[in-house]
Parts: C-alpha cells; structure tokens; sequence
C-alpha cells in the first residue's frame, strides 16, 4: 500500500500543480519564445520540484527510501532545479555550449549565466556524490558524469517532448540493464510527473526549460552513479562525452532531421500551435 500512495503522490500530484503552475508563468509572464516564434511559458519543468518533495518525504516516512540516498537525490533536484530555473529567469544568449560559454571567460573575461549554472551545477555533484566509496578521484568522474547529463537534456530540451522521450528511453534502458530497485524508485517521481506533463510539452504549451531539463538529467546521472555497474557508468560517460563532442560541432536538429527514424521518433505525437 505504502508503494501505490508513493505512485499516486506523485501522479496526482503533478495532474493538480501543472495547471496552476502554468497560469502563474503566464501571469507573471515568464514566456520564451519557442522555435516557431510563439512566445509559451518556460520553466514547466519545476513542477518537478514540488512532485518530488511530496512523493519523497512519503518513501521517507514509511521506509520505501533510505535517508542517505533521498538526502543526495535532493541536492540534484533542488540545486540544480533552482539553478537552472535562475537561468530561464535572468539568463543571457551571449554565449551557446561549454565551449562557448568557457571562451566567453577565458578569452573576452565575461562570466555569462550559462557559465555560472555549469560551475554551480558541478559543486552540486561534487555534493551529491560526495563520501562514496572509491578514489578521490572517482568523485570527480562521477560528478563530471552528473553534470554532463544535465546538461544533455538542456541540448535535447529544443523541440517539443524530444528531451522527455529520450529520459524515458534512457532511464527505461538503465532500468533494464542495472535492475536497481532502489534506482527506479528513485526515478518513478519524474516518471509519473512527465507523464503528467506530456500533453503540454507535445502541444507547445509550455516549456520544460533548463529548470526541468537540469533536474531530469542530473537525477538520471546521479541514479546511475549509485546504483549502476562500473561498465555502464563508463558506457553512459562516453556516451555523454560523444554527443557533447557531436553537438558542439554539428545542430542535434538538422542531425535528427536528416534521419527518417529518428525524424519520426521525434516527431511523434508532437502538435505544434503556430
């Protein structure tokens, strides 16, 4: 019984805050223009935030998730949740990807806010995976790892329900192959909130924004640290390091379109309001 409350916070909890939390956005009139030029409200994926709150101080309450493991979970959702909603809220197009954001410091001396939400982004892996057993230097792996997950999704969060679609996908493979039951249950919260959010990211109604896309990759990253084999946390790690390489150099979207399967894939379900 305790496990169906768990599913049904989380669930019923996102079906009741996402309308609320949209007609706040557009009151408040935090829009961003989407790729067709319709200005939608941003930052919906922070509802995760809340979701994830109620659906955990449950598992805590009744035994479904150890302390330790929620407390690091937290970090990630919260710390990187509030980074990246502080991003869609101030942040500035001066500069695109690490390596953009990482020339703009080193070559012209500006700190842009893309920059400062990857510095804050990596303290807060560093935090989250800090005091796991192995080397001292696993713990800056494992944080590189988180990180680079998170911001997976901020390149994948460019059309609608492209960077939902791939965390299910990735997260159901990890499920798959690293069978923690602990994992899942650390994951299930997103899993039900998106299901949730689905119909809103697919009809351009709102917008995940680096809130959501933050929280969806560090929390899948931070899963795999925890609970995944080495060897696929190593293949995850090169998958990782492969598409930041590819998209630094080539647009994910042209790469996706000039595919007819991966085209289709993300073109599924998607109803876009003009």
């Amino acid at each position: 019984m305790a496990l169906v409350i768990f599913f049904a916070i989380s669930l019923v909890a996102a079906l009741l805050i996402l309308p609320f939390l949209l007609n706040i956005l557009r009151y408040l009139g935090h829009l961003q223009k989407n790729y067709t030029g319709r200005d939608i409200p941003q930052s919906m994926g922070s509802v995760l935030m809340p979701v994830y709150a109620l659906a955990v101080a449950w598992a805590l309450f009744t035994g479904l998730l150890p302390y330790g493991l929620v407390l690091r979970a937290a970090i990630i959702v919260f710390g990187f949740g509030l980074a990246g909603l502080a991003d869609d809220m101030f942040g500035d197009d001066r500069a695109r990807g690490f390596a953009g954001h990482f020339r703009s410091v080193l070559a012209h001396g500006e700190i842009t806010t893309g920059f400062i939400k990857a510095a804050a982004g990596f303290l807060f892996a560093m935090w989250a995976v800090a005091g796991l057993p192995g080397f001292f230097l696993f713990l800056f792996w494992r944080a590189a790892l988180v990180a680079l997950s998170a911001n997976l999704f901020n390149i994948l969060d460019l059309r609608p329900g492209r960077a939902l679609k791939v965390f299910f996908l990735l997260s159901l493979i990890y499920a798959w192959l690293a069978a923690s039951e602990i994992g899942i249950l650390l994951l299930f919260p997103c899993w039900l909130a998106l299901l949730a959010y689905f119909p809103y990211d697919l009809r351009s109604y709102g917008m995940l924004g680096d809130a959501g896309a933050n929280i969806l990759g560090g929390l899948l990253g931070l899963v795999i640290v925890l609970t995944a084999p080495l060897w696929l946390q190593s293949v995850y790690m090169l998958f990782l390091v492969l598409i930041h390489i590819i998209t630094e150099r080539i647009s994910l979207t042209e790469l996706i379109a000039a595919n007819p399967v991966l085209n289709y894939l993300d073109m599924l379900g998607r109803k876009d309001w003009n």
